[in-house]
């Protein structure tokens, strides 16, 4: 089963398979629970919702329809379940997802150092984001969605997402520069 392709799994767990819902959570977990780690800025809170956004693949899979690619409606179950989690604190912080960032590498300590400050600047700088920037730089940096990916994710047009990107992107780097100067 491994084989097949994540529509064809879809079409499996509508039937009742369990071992494609496996494969399905398998493929896609680090994906998701490293986009609610950096978009809710929680671990524990990102375990949860990764949790939660599988349950719903499971108990809406009915509702999937086979003209639609898995991953943008997986991503548009995860948007909706961190819709609904959103509260005040919103921060990026944890360095999940990043291992080569927080590794010990005894040969480069001094470089390792670097990048993890200017990593850490970057999640400082994401934090002061608006969440809809914070979301399309996620989605297209992190996650690497493309622009039309992001547009059918978000029920949004791709020229839109383009200039929401370049618009995000500019915000970050002027939040960047004013972070390395401070």
């Amino acid at each position: 089963m491994n084989h097949l392709s994540d529509e064809q799994l879809m079409v499996q767990l509508v039937q009742g398979s369990r071992q494609a819902a496996a494969i399905l959570y398998d493929r896609y977990q680090p994906r998701v629970y490293g986009y609610f780690v950096r978009m809710a800025s929680d671990r524990e809170a990102a375990r949860d919702l990764t949790q939660n956004t599988f349950l719903r693949v499971i108990r809406y899979a009915a509702t999937w329809k086979d003209d639609k690619t898995f991953v943008y409606w997986l991503f548009r179950i995860a948007r909706n379940i961190l819709a609904d989690h959103y509260n005040n604190t919103r921060h990026f912080s944890e360095l999940d997802g990043h291992p080569e960032i927080g590794a010990k590498d005894n040969k480069d300590s001094v470089r390792e150092s670097e990048v993890r400050e200017s990593y850490e600047m970057l999640l400082e700088a994401m934090n002061q984001l608006p969440p809809g920037y914070r979301e399309i730089i996620e989605l297209n940096r992190f996650q690497g969605f493309s622009y039309r990916e992001i547009a059918a994710a978000t029920d949004s047009n791709e020229k839109s997402v383009k200039v929401k990107t370049f618009r995000a992107i500019q915000k970050l780097k002027e939040i960047y520069e004013k972070i390395m100067v401070e």
